[in-house]
């Protein structure tokens, strides 16, 4: 039996790769809109040391508006880490409120209703009298939405 050599003419096997790196680049690309990349936390300050709550659920809202306050643990209103002590928290209020009021009022929408979400981040030792009496001052400005901002902890 003679043994014969056989070759394959011209033809290469090509593999068309592109159906694969176009899925390859739709999941980086819909990672990445996932993953939020930034580390500075919105409001953090070291006078701030948040509470820990096992069934804390991340933020839902992320809206446009939104106004961060903490409160440390002497009751007093940080804004940009600056505590403001006595009426000073009272009229910084009136002037938030003021602001989004003639900012809505520019944008043709509803000036009585403020729809302005309030972040609290408040210290693990504020009494809750301290904590309501924040957004007491809120809401007598016109402010409605409120979140308070814990750490949740690890053990379920």
């Amino acid at each position: 039996m003679s043994y014969k050599i056989r070759h394959r003419g011209g033809d290469m096997f090509n593999l068309n790769l592109t159906p694969l790196l176009d899925v390859v680049l739709q999941l980086i690309t819909f990672f990445m809109m996932l993953i939020h990349f930034g580390t500075k936390l919105e409001g953090t300050t070291k006078l701030i040391r948040l509470p820990v709550a096992p069934a804390a659920l991340p933020g839902a809202d992320l809206g446009i508006d939104r106004l961060v306050v903490g409160l440390d643990r002497n009751g007093q209103l940080l804004v940009e880490g600056e505590p403001l002590a006595g009426n000073a928290s009272q009229h910084w209020w009136a002037d938030q409120a003021k602001r989004r009021i003639e900012g809505q009022e520019t944008l043709g929408g509803p000036a009585q209703d403020l729809a302005t979400n309030v972040v609290i981040r408040a210290d693990k030792d504020a009494s809750y009298g301290m904590v309501r009496r924040t957004l007491a001052e809120a809401q007598e400005r016109g402010f409605a939405h409120f979140s308070l901002v814990v750490l949740r902890s690890k053990e379920r």
